[in-house]
């Protein structure tokens, strides 16, 4: 019962990470230490249906409590209108900072450079800079979507984008989404869902399929990956989730100049409260799988 709980709850971090545009579930699920587990359970879901299901669900469950009961608070701490900046929009993005930084220990301990070598410190670079340079791209206006069929159709593709970055460490699925114009749209979907409004299932049910497809696809070939490659795999990786920070704060620049001390101070203790989460979090995710 302890660990369904704990897996809950690291489902919840999950699914509040792809609520924040610039935050990685992928990254949450490397920084808490079940990235491997997942990975292996949607890939075996089939042959180890029995397993697989018990680890998979009280993770699903928690990542959909974090995505539907959470999506309003979310939007409220970090705000909507662009022309007014909420005090707690910094201290959040530190709340996650501290869970990205709380898990860097454990990954790091996953990258061998020995084995690595060259080729290791290449892709980590390379990562390290895609993730930097996401959010210095401008995001178009944001696109309107009805009910139609045409609708209901492009949303499967963006689903599956979506899920692509979501699976990848460091990728954030909200900002792909906002580079594309369709944030708002999934999200006001969400919202208008959870007021009872079932219209959103048009817009929903065809991006859940989406998420599915490309979670089972990419899963698949993080899997091949991890297993022929672990040591270069695991440090591109190690640049992906280290440049989310980075790129946290750049996303967030314009706070800065509005923070005042106390404001300041929150962003602090947030910062290690999210630390000090995800290493409780990791550490007993180790001594369950020891």
């Amino acid at each position: 019962m302890l660990n369904w709980v704990l897996d809950i709850l690291r489902g919840v971090v999950i699914g509040i990470s792809n609520i924040i545009p610039g935050v990685s579930g992928g990254t949450m699920a490397v920084s808490m230490g079940i990235y491997d587990r997942v990975i292996y359970a949607v890939n075996h879901i089939v042959k180890q249906f029995k397993k697989s299901f018990k680890d998979l669900l009280p993770i699903i469950i928690g990542v959909l409590i974090g995505l539907f009961a959470f999506a309003a608070l979310i939007g409220s701490l970090l705000g909507t209108d662009a022309a007014e900046i909420p005090l707690t929009r910094l201290p959040t993005n530190f709340a996650f900072i501290g869970l990205i930084l709380g898990g860097l220990p454990a990954i790091y301990k996953r990258v061998d450079m020995k084995k690595a070598g060259a080729l290791g410190v290449v892709l980590f670079v390379l990562f390290f800079a895609l993730v930097v340079v996401l959010p210095m791209l401008t995001a178009p206006e944001a696109r309107t979507v009805d009910h139609s069929f045409g609708t209901m159709l492009l949303m499967i593709p963006l689903g599956a984008i979506a899920s692509a970055t979501m699976v990848i460490p460091g990728v954030s699925g909200s900002m792909v989404l906002m580079l594309l114009g369709y944030y708002n749209s999934v999200i006001n979907a969400m919202n208008e869902l959870r007021h009872g409004d079932f219209s959103a299932l048009a817009i929903l049910l065809p991006y859940v399929i989406g998420l599915l497809l490309g979670i089972v696809f990419i899963a698949r070939l993080m899997n091949l990956l991890l297993k022929k490659y672990p040591a270069d795999t695991f440090s591109a990786i190690f640049g992906l989730v280290i440049g989310s920070p980075v790129a946290l704060l750049y996303q967030n620049r314009d706070c800065f100049a509005i923070a005042t001390p106390g404001n300041w101070a929150a962003c602090v203790l947030c910062l290690i409260v999210g630390c000090l989460a995800a290493w409780a979090l990791s550490r007993l995710e180790k001594e369950d799988a020891q």
